[in-house]
């Protein structure tokens, strides 16, 4: 089997669990806005369409790598690997939910499992199987979060029109409880949020060292 083929069989493979994870927790909940407006869901719909499109070109033979594609490519990594990293580091241990998923047991845990752990790995795969490395510039981290920075003025917007979340383990006006400033104070929220961008930053210099760790192994292989 030809890279190619290989390639586009992942692929698929990302987007089936993609697709499942959103579609067994938007199936089950009592509001589809408000599961839509978690960052879980909105960072695998983004990975969702961004996969839907390289198929689409992979299939129709096009040759789609270029700098634009490895910086669209990491941003999506970092996006995804912040829904799985700050799951299980600060949302798991409070008992986090996005919804109770008035479902069976078993249901609910691979509807969170899908979205929170398996489709993260999966597409953080595709870029170390399938990408040529040494692509990412030292400058594109400060690129890479303005999609989790701007979710932040995303739930800013929804609480102040309205928009509530489910509140189990989190906050009722704004998902998450390090957002939420009636709690926390406005301090409060802005210790949390540096935290997380530097967290995010050090992720993603992380990604690059590792990428460029792996493109020297390439090269030296090759001598």
């Amino acid at each position: 089997m030809t890279t190619k083929k290989l390639s586009l069989g992942y692929k698929s493979l990302v987007l089936i669990s993609l697709l499942l994870g959103i579609y067994l927790n938007l199936s089950n909940t009592k509001s589809v806005t408000a599961l839509l407006s978690y960052y879980t869901l909105q960072s695998n719909i983004l990975c969702l369409v961004f996969f839907s499109i390289l198929i689409v070109l992979e299939i129709r033979g096009k040759r789609y790598k270029n700098n634009i594609y490895y910086l669209l490519k990491g941003a999506i990594i970092v996006a995804i690997a912040i829904t799985a990293i700050v799951y299980r580091i600060a949302l798991a241990p409070v008992g986090f939910q996005m919804d109770n998923l008035q479902s069976a047991v078993s249901n609910k845990i691979v509807a969170d499992f899908l979205v929170h752990t398996l489709s993260p790995i999966l597409v953080v795969l595709d870029y170390f199987l399938f990408d040529r490395k040494g692509k990412f510039k030292w400058y594109y981290p400060f690129i890479w979060i303005i999609i989790p920075s701007n979710y932040a003025l995303y739930v800013y917007t929804y609480s102040a029109n309205g928009g509530t979340f489910f509140s189990i383990g989190g906050s009722k006006k704004f998902g998450y409880f390090f957002l939420d400033y009636i709690e926390l104070g406005i301090s409060g929220v802005a210790k949390w949020l540096i935290v997380i961008f530097l967290g995010i930053l050090m992720i993603s210099y992380m990604l690059i060292l590792i990428d460029k760790m792996a493109y020297k192994k390439h090269a030296h292989r090759k001598r």
